[in-house]
């Protein structure tokens, strides 16, 4: 492509890239301002100093949150991974004789709305007394996105040849075998992208934690989170500085594993 012929499409990527931005900048510049400019209704503008009193806070009101959040997420996104990832072993590797219609009812599980299976949810969990406890979100989590998980994987295990299975079985190496020993070796792209979705979607969930827990010491993160605006006044101020420490440990793994997900992800497209 010719210099010339590039300037269009750098401006038009710059445009974007600074649109995408713009959410980030206003959540930042927000959680620096003082109460005065919040009350300006001054949202865009630059803050005049760095109201670093904001974040803490804003911390003393998450913390029990972050932890909680933390003590869900991380433990659902194993167990969904590790559950997923068998299914979608059986799915894709194994001559199941129902295996498409399993997958395709896997595929609508995956993008039915959280709202349709709320109430049979909660009562569910209820029947075990689980509900506003963290073993009960975790097992509400896990149910709600092992489906997801098994549809990701089974999309990257069908991309390994089926001679790899084949040159296993002759060495005497089973499925169970096969699949720790060889097939998460050789997908770990993919199981890496699967965890860091799954994660990303567990920790920033808003529904399941509300409906599910009560009181500021069981509650998620985004529960809490939501409640920083105030009652009686619009406190903007806090409630970004509590979205920017919400949204460090997902931007945390994106930073450091952002590589491994771009590769799963772009892996997964040129096999499929």
């Amino acid at each position: 492509m010719k210099p010339s012929s590039r300037l269009p499409w750098l401006a038009i990527l710059t445009v974007l890239a600074l649109l995408w931005l713009l959410p980030f900048y206003t959540m930042l510049g927000n959680s620096l301002k003082t109460m005065r400019e919040i009350s300006q209704s001054q949202y865009v503008l630059p803050p005049r100093g760095l109201e670093l009193q904001n974040y803490f806070v804003a911390f003393q009101v998450l913390r029990h949150g972050l932890v909680n959040s933390a003590l869900v997420s991380v433990p659902a996104t194993i167990l969904a991974v590790l559950l997923g990832s068998l299914a979608g072993f059986f799915l894709a590797r194994m001559r199941l004789r129902f295996a498409r219609s399993i997958f395709f009812i896997a595929t609508i599980a995956t993008f039915l709305p959280y709202q349709i299976v709320l109430i049979p949810l909660t009562q569910f969990l209820a029947t075990f007394k689980l509900v506003n406890t963290r073993p009960g979100l975790i097992i509400a989590y896990l149910i709600l996105n092992t489906p997801m998980a098994a549809l990701i994987t089974a999309t990257f295990f069908q991309t390994i040849p089926a001679e790899v299975q084949e040159a296993a079985a002759l060495d005497g190496c089973g499925p169970v075998t096969f699949y720790w020993r060889i097939l998460l070796p050789v997908a770990q792209l993919g199981i890496i992208s699967t965890a860091i979705l799954i994660f990303t979607l567990v920790w920033n969930e808003f529904l399941i934690a509300t409906a599910m827990t009560q009181g500021p010491f069981n509650q998620m993160a985004t529960p809490v989170l939501a409640g920083l605006r105030g009652n009686y006044a619009q406190l903007w101020h806090i409630q970004m500085a509590g979205a920017t420490l919400t949204s460090v440990p997902p931007l945390a793994i994106f930073v450091f594993l952002g590589r491994y997900f771009v590769s799963g992800l772009m892996a997964g497209t040129l096999k499929g």
